[in-house]
């Protein structure tokens, strides 16, 4: 039985109706190689998509947990959580983490991409248009279906990367193989290892390390300004001796290293009768060490007889996915077409904190806690039903329906008693000997017991969908899909698409649909405490489940689905070797969720303790927060010639513009404003994180000319603009000394002189090139660099002594962070890497 996702020509997301070009769908899907993904020496699937894919965006977060490995997806300028990802069409479990970071995605979940291995593909499908009437739930800014290898025949390959600073080194090594089973049956096996080191563009700690002491020869606290500890700026009394002798280098602002272990297989056999048996799945393993922000010495979040000259709290994270497909399909049951399946997946996650303290049990205090744990099940099956009823004319009309069953379970653990626990012993020494010691692991407290999570679903769904051409040009579909939910009832949702051929190979297209996404399970259960940067400094934030006593008590309530209307239309031109689209689109997403501003007051705080719930200095929530518009245009115009020679020259210009405006903004939770705090529930440093904080355009340009053995590859990138909010409520002289050199818009705060201050980070071209030599029949060789000119984003508002003295720190947490964690390309310079490869 034939599969027509072996051909790299025919695309099938998007439709249920077998394959068609690219060109000939009515709706805009990429269709990337394998061999494409790979060029410049890339091994994680998520970073290749990025360069392959312009509407596709990913930052690199930074101390964000699991959210390190997972890198939070975009498309079309929408969340993580809008995109739906398929694994040979067949729905992808997500991860159990929600992304509580302060950063891009935060609020949300990510489906792992680290779990398959690039070689184990044969291509990834990227349908850019709202499908949840074809696909259910997720998918409103599109689809990403990654389409497994069903070859015959062996390939391996080595690759080794380093940055030109000297670190980040990353080793890869995988092999696939595929194995004939009887006469047209195939079993393809993949195993990869790879081991990515760190990176770090951290700067020196110039703070004051130690205390200090006073006229009176009395501890003084250490300034926390920067320079403070070198001379630039004053420090808080005399200088401890040791200030001159310590080692600054203790930060750090790069690529977390890990490990990472995978193993996928995908299976075809015919079986009697005319239908065919299959089944997909794999295991992987990440293993990382994440380092967090250094404690100095004279802080009281420092154990002192544990850590004398300061720490680095870090966090071992172990990730694991496992997930197995089984179907059958067939051509003829009672004249239908059939496919029978069913999917199971999980995703655990276990977090432990080394190199730590819990500071409140004095002396006797651990310096490793299990911090906490989470994983999350989803079990699918499906019954696809095709048929083509001939209407007397060239062109029958197709028609599909089917059924769904799927089943979700989330669940979050606690942690060691001794990492969230108020030991009571006091601080035991300095100037706030004896005061209250600061309770709970460093940097954050571990799940406590009533932070556990055991939350479960079921759905149902019933779907159709009918396809018919008319006159040999006009083509028309349309689908329409009926899904209950046992938390959160039913929901119908549509979709009716186009093509019409015009003048020789030019043809219009377009798309209308409407789409939803149920809230995760993780975003409706999640409840921890998390330690993030706000304004330049470190702050613990307690994300409190909607349904806890506390969250309530602050306006949180129950979430509701996210609900789109997607329209699409665009225009294709195909002549030759040329192949040219053009694609505008409007989403608007009508309850977006996301986690709220950070109510952090002590009016809050009093009034949480007044009744019952004490120990909340900052609090945020999920909520339906925002309504959304994003409009935006896709441009893809490819070009391949063969020159007399037998030379061949492929470009592709590739490009993506859209804007993200709010319909609706929710006002401060009433029990909130009534205690006269006016932050609203979604607050400037939100809204740009879903407006701002992705590139708004992205522009690649990739060329490659292969002659005999040789080939050579040069892809430039241009990332767009993205912007943030670097700093709140800054006075107009800290604003006079802060912003000069930099690209700042101010926003005054409501009835003050002062105002926050919202960074842009200009656009950046990054040039990737490769270069090969296909040494025999199956050995080929490659090499080159990722970032070739070893371009930077720009840095982040500095601390400096003119800040200082009046009085404040820059953007870059008092001169360490150079960089934003928002750059869509990171900050690691300029890579280069060998690789070699083997087919048989």
């Amino acid at each position: 039985m034939s599969d027509p996702s072996e051909s790299k020509d025919i695309v099938v997301t998007g439709s249920r109706f077998g394959g068609r070009t690219v060109t000939q769908s009515a709706t805009p899907v990429d269709s990337v190689s394998r061999e494409a993904m790979e060029q410049s020496g890339r091994v994680d699937v998520i970073q290749m998509l990025k360069v392959q894919v312009p509407s596709f965006n990913t930052p690199r977060p930074i101390a964000s947990g699991v959210g390190d490995y997972l890198q939070p997806p975009s498309l079309r300028g929408l969340g993580p959580g809008e995109v739906l990802v398929l694994v040979n069409g067949k729905r992808r479990h997500t991860s159990a983490d929600l992304n509580a970071s302060n950063g891009i995605g935060r609020g949300d979940v990510s489906v792992d991409f680290n779990a398959i291995p690039s070689l184990a593909l044969s291509r990834v499908e990227v349908l850019r248009d709202g499908a949840a009437a074809q696909y259910g739930s997720d998918a409103i800014s599109g689809v990403i279906n990654m389409i497994l290898d069903r070859s015959v025949g062996t390939r391996a390959q080595a690759t080794y990367l380093q940055t030109t600073k000297g670190d980040g080194e990353t080793y890869e090594v995988s092999v696939s193989s595929g194995l004939r089973i009887g006469d047209d049956g195939v079993l393809r096996l993949t195993a990869a290892y790879q081991d990515h080191g760190a990176s770090n563009r951290a700067r020196a700690d110039t703070r004051q390390q130690y205390f200090g002491t006073n006229a009176a020869g009395a501890l003084v606290m250490p300034s926390s300004y920067y320079g403070s500890g070198t001379g630039l700026t004053a420090p808080n009394g005399a200088l401890d001796p040791r200030e001159a002798g310590f080692d600054r280098n203790v930060f750090f602002q790069g690529d977390q290293p890990n490990t990472n272990k995978q193993i996928f297989y995908n299976f075809v056999a015919p079986i009697p009768g005319g239908a065919e048996f299959y089944s997909f799945g794999g295991y992987n393993r990440i293993d990382g060490d994440i380092t967090y922000f250094f404690r100095r010495a004279g802080q009281d979040e420092t154990l002192r007889t544990l850590y004398p000259d300061g720490y680095s709290p870090g966090l071992k994270s172990r990730v694991e996915n496992f997930s197995t497909a089984i179907g059958l399909r067939g051509d003829d049951l009672a004249g239908f077409g059939w496919d029978l399946s069913s999917a199971y997946g999980v995703n655990s996650q276990d977090l432990t904190y080394k190199n730590s303290v819990n500071v409140s049990l004095g002396a006797n205090s651990p310096t490793r806690f299990y911090r906490s744990g989470a994983d999350f099940y989803q079990w699918t099956s499906n019954l696809d039903l095709t048929r083509e009823i001939p209407l007397g004319d060239a062109d029958p009309l197709k028609i599909a329906f089917g059924l769904e069953y799927r089943e979700e379970t989330y669940r979050l653990f606690s942690g060691d008693p001794a990492g969230y626990v108020d030991g009571g012993v006091p601080i035991l020494d300095g100037p706030n000997a004896g005061k209250p010691a600061i309770p709970g692991a460093q940097p954050g407290p571990s799940n406590g017991p009533d932070d556990r999570a055991s939350l479960g679903r079921h759905s149902y769904a019933i779907y159709g969908e009918a396809e018919k051409t008319f006159f040999d040009r006009l083509l028309v579909s349309g689908a329409i899909r009926h899904e209950n939910y046992s938390d959160f009832g039913t929901t119908t949702n549509f979709k009716v698409a186009g093509r019409l051929g015009l003048i020789g190979d030019w043809a219009l297209r377009g798309s209308y649909n409407t789409g939803f996404r149920a809230p995760a399970l993780a975003q409706s259960g999640y409840n921890a405490s998390n330690t993030l940067i706000l304004n330049g400094a470190q702050a613990i934030v307690r994300v409190a489940a909607v349904d806890t006593a506390a969250a309530r008590l602050a306006g949180a309530t129950d979430l509701k689905p996210e609900t789109s209307k997607n329209i699409s239309i665009g225009t294709v031109y195909q002549t030759g070797g040329l192949t040219l689209t053009l694609d505008a689109y409007n989403i608007k997403v009508k309850d977006r969720i996301a986690i709220s501003s950070t109510f952090q007051d002590s009016r809050l705080t009093n009034y949480l303790a007044a009744n019952g719930q004490s120990g909340f200095a900052a609090i945020s929530f999920l909520t339906n927060a925002v309504d959304t518009d994003t409009k935006g245009v896709d441009l893809v115009l490819n070009y391949r010639h063969r020159f007399g020679d037998g030379s061949r020259l492929g470009l592709t210009l590739a490009g993506n513009y859209n804007k993200t405006t709010f319909d609706r903004i929710a006002g401060t939770p009433a029990p909130i404003a009534a205690l006269g705090i006016t932050t609203p529930l979604f607050d400037l440093t939100q809204q740009l994180r879903f407006s701002d904080s992705l590139p708004r355009n992205k522009v690649t340009l990739d060329l490659n000319y292969t002659r005999g053995p040789f080939s050579v590859s040069v892809t430039n990138t241009r990332y767009g603009e993205v912007s943030t909010v670097a700093l709140t409520n800054r006075t107009p002289a800290q604003i006079a000394v802060l912003t000069p050199g930099y690209d700042t818009t101010l926003v005054p705060v409501a009835g003050s002189a002062n105002s926050d201050i919202i960074q842009h980070f200009g656009a950046k071209v990054l040039t990737d090139l490769e270069l090969s030599w296909q040494a025999t029949t199956a050995l080929r060789l490659s090499a080159g660099a990722q970032n070739l000119f070893d371009v930077y984003p720009d840095e982040n508002i500095a601390s400096t002594a003119a800040s200082v003295a009046a009085g404040t720190n820059g953007a870059d947490n008092a001169g360490t962070q150079p960089y934003n964690a928002i750059s869509p390309f990171g900050f690691n310079g300029r890579t280069v890497f060998v690789r070699a490869g083997l087919s048989f």
